[in-house]
């Protein structure tokens, strides 16, 4: 009867660890990523539209403000999760790869000649997406700073940064397909 009542306390305090990690995983926050005028069953495919980007904690969901051109950037990143990328990386996969170029065909809208950000305005555009993730970070009421959640890295070329997302993300189809990375 003793070894109970001296094992409570332990108990006690793995139930209340347990308890916060829990709580911590529900307060982390997500970056999601909404694709419209999706077609396929499972996979992102060119044609379709960059909808919105959203920081979710918890129930909430706060979409940020970018201009298509930064949707299209935090797409490339957020696809891309786990790898860094440069500002030269990404302007390569908007040039090449089939679904930047094909970006938004399937929407009635669609817009066919639309300019390609350069290395430089690459590095603007990343800019402003973490001046948006600061503001939505700081609604949420997260004591996190952008600089926390999309990353900057050196690499072993000289003066030149790699970015990343350092929150685990989430791409929406709005015809309700979900992929997590």
């Amino acid at each position: 009867m003793n070894g109970n009542v001296q094992l409570q306390p332990i108990i006690e305090e793995i139930n209340y660890l347990l308890a916060k990690r829990r709580q911590r995983l529900v307060e982390r926050p997500r970056l999601i990523v909404v694709h419209g005028h999706h077609q396929a069953v499972r996979d992102c495919v060119p044609g379709e539209t960059i909808e919105q980007v959203c920081v979710s904690v918890g129930s909430r969901v706060i979409p940020l403000c970018l201009s298509p051109t930064g949707l299209m950037i935090a797409d490339v990143i957020a696809q891309r999760k786990p790898m860094a990328l440069t500002a030269t990386h990404i302007e390569r996969i908007i040039a090449s790869d089939p679904f930047y170029l094909r970006l938004g065909a399937n929407a009635v809208w669609a817009q066919r000649d639309r300019k390609r950000p350069t290395r430089r305005s690459i590095k603007v555009f990343i800019q402003r997406f973490r001046q948006q993730l600061g503001k939505a970070l700081t609604e949420a009421g997260l004591a996190m700073r952008p600089e926390e959640v999309l990353v900057s890295e050196s690499t072993d070329l000289l003066n030149v940064t790699a970015y990343r997302v350092a929150i685990p993300c989430e791409l929406v189809h709005l015809g309700g397909t979900a992929d997590r990375r």
